[in-house]
């Protein structure tokens, strides 16, 4: 099976679906991770946060813990907080999602925070698979809850993978630095702790299924 995670930024799939990406390669599937973002962007005043070359090298290096091939990485050029939905967009993803023969697709629920390029890539990746891929899930976030938790029906063992989405997301050194290091993984850490109290194992990461078809 061939799957498909889709995030807005370089670490909201490893925030997401970290633990996921490695049971699904433990099982012998192959992932793909697609940013709809390059990721870069700048604060208030003008000043470059983070370089186009930073987020390659950390999101490698981030995917690489969890098991990702660098080639199966993927960024388009829209700089961070100037995702729009529209056909240049869709089209693209549409087009990756073909040439790849997606099954299965991982991305954000709409609202799930206050980041509007959260809320554009829920619907730009719901568009381009509307017609291709029977299987979409929705990921879960740890900080800007728009509504509150999600209320998920799908949850995923990694109670064998948390050290591993830990590590991974330390490598997200800049944004590490700026949720507030060690008490973000708490966070992170915190949350599947509880999805795994909900599905009585250690750790879980928790979905929100949109159509799922058996076949």
């Amino acid at each position: 099976m061939n799957i498909l995670f889709i995030g807005a930024h370089p670490d909201d799939i490893e925030l997401g679906c970290g633990g996921s990406i490695c049971y699904f390669l433990k099982k012998k599937h192959e992932v793909f991770c697609y940013h709809l973002t390059s990721g870069v962007y700048s604060n208030i005043y003008g000043e470059v946060v983070r370089t186009f070359e930073e987020i390659i090298a950390a999101t490698n290096k981030s995917l690489g813990v969890l098991g990702v091939k660098k080639e199966n990485i993927s960024f388009t050029e829209v700089p961070a907080t100037e995702l729009k939905v529209n056909k240049e967009m869709i089209s693209g993803l549409q087009k990756f999602i073909i040439d790849h023969d997606i099954n299965m697709i991982f991305t954000h629920p709409n609202p799930d925070t206050y980041h509007q390029d959260h809320r554009a890539a829920h619907n730009i990746a719901m568009a381009s698979a509307r017609r291709y891929v029977n299987n979409i899930l929705l990921f879960e976030i740890i900080f800007n809850f728009a509504s509150g938790l999600m209320i998920p029906n799908y949850y995923i063992n990694i109670s064998k993978f948390i050290e591993k989405k830990q590590q991974s997301i330390r490598h997200h050194e800049i944004e590490f630095n700026k949720f507030g290091g060690e008490k973000w993984i708490d966070s992170i850490t915190s949350l599947a702790k509880y999805r795994g109290t909900q599905a009585e194992v250690d750790y879980a990461e928790a979905f929100y299924v949109m159509k799922y078809l058996l076949d």
